[in-house]
């Protein structure tokens, strides 16, 4: 299946077109898992956190190792369970990518939240982001549109080999690749999704300033990629689908 096909098979992308389909992308994952294992287990499988860790860990030259990190306490696990609950009522259309098997961890460093795509679904959060409900709600939408974008990635990286780690993500952070920014614009435009919502809700929770930084930095993410001449096949054609949503996040909530 070529890039082209793969997106119009899974239609759109995760956290931000509300037809995505989920259960399609997760199939033909657990296809690619199982072909680099060469095995014939279940597919089911192959989308549990641990045995795709395990099995980037054989496979992936120079794969990470988990940072340092405990379980989670039974307050942060309460905490963490409603925020999910939370976001499943906000954005019902999102239940199904809040329901993808992920290992959650506390992350025993000064980082707020943490993922790497080869140490598929697991995610680390720091004791920032227990810091307030909706600071954590913000940082599970964040963290899983890392972990769903990666898993499309592991069909097609974003990239073309051997691309240069000279980009300045909008917050300021540099040494990042072509991916590393195209990750980020896809987290951006989320949380943009989530805060959007939050507001129309009409919660005392709503943040506008939050949802305009987050709308100034996606679209300044999205202007470095589109200047970049690194982008793979399917990192263009996301770059484009991102470019037309776009449009649709110019409304009056950005313009005041």
């Amino acid at each position: 299946m070529s890039p082209s096909e793969i997106l119009c098979e899974i239609n759109g992308l995760p956290f931000v077109h509300s037809l995505f389909n989920s259960t399609k992308l997760l199939t033909l994952v657990a296809v690619v898992r199982r072909n680099i294992e060469g095995g014939e287990l279940p597919l089911t499988t192959y989308l549990q956190p641990d045995f795709a860790t395990a099995l980037y860990a054989r496979h992936v030259e120079g794969a990470p190792v988990f940072p340092p990190y405990q379980a989670l306490g039974n307050a942060e696990q309460i905490m963490l369970a409603e925020a999910k609950s939370n976001l499943k009522a906000l954005l019902p259309e999102w239940t199904r990518l809040l329901d993808l098997p992920v290992n959650i961890h506390k992350l025993l460093t000064q980082q707020v939240s943490l993922t790497n795509p080869v140490l598929p679904q697991q995610m680390f959060l720091g004791e920032a982001a227990f810091t307030s409900m909706t600071d954590l709600e913000e940082l599970l939408v964040h963290e899983l549109s890392h972990i769903w974008s990666s898993l499309i990635a592991e069909i097609y990286d974003f990239q073309l080999k051997d691309s240069s780690n000279d980009y300045i993500l909008p917050s300021g952070t540099g040494g990042k690749n072509p991916r590393g920014v195209l990750l980020a614009c896809l987290f951006a435009v989320s949380a943009v999704n989530y805060h959007q919502r939050l507001l129309i809700s009409g919660s005392v929770r709503a943040r506008p300033e939050r949802l305009d930084y987050l709308h100034q930095y996606f679209l300044k993410s999205l202007a470095t990629l589109q200047a970049s001449a690194e982008l793979s096949e399917i990192g263009k054609l996301i770059t484009s689908k991102l470019d037309a949503f776009s449009s649709d996040l110019t409304t009056d909530t950005f313009q005041g």
